[in-house]
């Protein structure tokens, strides 16, 4: 079997980890032997030791460790005496350090993975890696491989490029462990629950989720809405709230680890960001039998049926995003539109099915 590194440093915890965290732990249970290269002190690399995958320290921490050469040269020395077979790449540190480490240690298959539907800058070193060093690439949605040849057609060959969408584990949502989240929050059972999860940054949109929510609110009170996630700008989102006097109306739940216990208890998911790459949460709320109210960007579209599964609003507009959201609240069907969003989970984004074919393509399993 062959032997698979996946190199991931991000400290943070968010989609990219979320899909190499399950990856990694899935080929592991299939016999393969995986190692995850991470920073310690790393959320990834703190939950990775719990399941007894093995771990690796690499300390890449920003575009410039690739100039370490000590460094560097360490990590060419252990891919050779572990003897890898393949590694796999996330960040754009990690595409640097360890496409070029995996070329000098003659790794066999070295995989970039594009998460973020963000156009590459076409600049030398972008070419040499993608074109020299990596030998396959995978974009999480069409709209991602757009944007990785927006700026790259013209040297970076189209068949190199793999849609791989991310799978939702639909035999964790079978199994959640419940707690009762109106009760935790104080919010009665006649009230229209609505969640947005995500990290408290400018890509989830969370200004326009406010100044829409201030807009509803002369429509309708009935309503709440949990903001899941931590972030950056959890202080200025919290001061935002209560200059305009919603504190009654969003409550802020911090980082939570129950996402699916949560989302099986809202009425809808609502979700703001400015682009995505894949867009996973919206995936994971479909999939307990949840309609989604999200702005149109980057691949929404690809899992959200409009109109059927969802309504989408445009990026950057309160007014927009409020009009929906009412939409969705007075929605007699909501629950009929979730239960088409759950089947179109579980027949197009089904995670055991993107492991398959991630270990179709690019594993010999002699």
């Amino acid at each position: 079997m062959k032997k698979i590194l996946f190199l991931n440093t991000c400290m943070a915890w968010g989609g990219g980890e979320k899909w190499t965290f399950e990856t990694a732990i899935e080929l592991h249970k299939r016999g393969y032997e995986v190692t995850i290269a991470s920073i310690p002190e790393s959320e990834l690399y703190q939950r990775v030791e719990k399941e007894g995958v093995t771990t690796k320290k690499v300390l890449v921490k920003g575009s410039l460790s690739v100039l370490n050469l000590a460094k560097l040269f360490s990590f060419v020395n252990y891919l050779k005496k572990e003897k890898i077979d393949v590694i796999f790449l996330n960040l754009s540190q990690d595409l640097k350090f360890g496409a070029l480490a995996g070329k000098l240690a003659g790794v066999d298959k070295i995989i970039y993975r594009r998460g973020s539907a963000i156009p590459i800058k076409d600049r030398f070193y972008t070419k040499f890696l993608l074109k020299d060093c990596v030998t396959d690439i995978i974009a999480n949605s069409k709209s991602t491989k757009e944007t990785i040849l927006r700026n790259t057609s013209h040297w970076l060959d189209e068949d190199k490029i793999e849609i791989i969408y991310n799978g939702v584990k639909l035999d964790k949502i079978r199994n959640i462990k419940r707690s009762n989240i109106r009760e935790e929050f104080g919010i009665d059972e006649d009230m229209t629950l609505i969640a947005n999860v995500g990290r408290l940054n400018i890509q989830k949109g969370h200004k326009y989720l406010i100044e829409a929510v201030d807009l509803i609110r002369s429509e309708i009170e009935s309503f709440r809405v949990l903001i899941v996630g931590k972030g950056e700008l959890e202080e200025e989102l919290k001061e935002k709230v209560k200059n305009l006097d919603l504190e009654k109306h969003i409550i802020f739940t911090g980082f939570r680890t129950d996402i699916y216990n949560i989302m099986s208890q809202i009425d809808f998911l609502l979700h703001t960001a400015l682009w995505e790459g894949f867009g996973f949460v919206i995936a994971e709320a479909m999939a307990v039998g949840k309609a989604v109210v999200s702005t149109d960007v980057s691949n929404i579209s690809e899992i959200i049926v409009d109109n059927k599964t969802g309504y989408l609003a445009e990026s950057k507009n309160p007014m927009d995003i409020a009009k929906k959201i009412l939409k969705m609240i007075n929605n007699q069907n909501r629950d009929e539109m979730g239960q088409l969003a759950k089947q179109v989970i579980e027949k197009e984004f089904n995670f055991v099915d993107k492991v398959n074919k991630l270990e179709n393509l690019y594993f010999d399993k002699n």
